[in-house]
């Protein structure tokens, strides 16, 4: 399961996480076609609000870092072609 970095800071939580998300997308931690976990056991396990990765999948998906299907979970979007 992706565990993305982020720390206490004056940075929006969710700033963070969209970040550490394309951080790791662009440094191969995340190759293209990785499955990211569902938005409830992300939010479970880093102990934060449901609202705040959904909006962060939603973010990721607007600057195409991500693709989703109802059903099939949200995935890492393969390079722009």
């Amino acid at each position: 399961m992706w565990q993305p970095g982020v720390r206490e800071g004056a940075k929006p939580l969710h700033d963070q996480l969209i970040d550490a998300l394309a951080r790791d997308i662009a440094s191969g931690t995340l190759p293209p076609g990785s499955q990211l976990p569902p938005q409830r056991d992300l939010a479970y396990k880093l102990k934060i609000g449901v609202g705040t990765v959904t909006k962060v999948y939603a973010e990721a998906r607007r600057r195409g870092l991500l693709t989703a299907t109802v059903g099939r979970g949200s995935f890492v979007a393969g390079p722009a072609t």
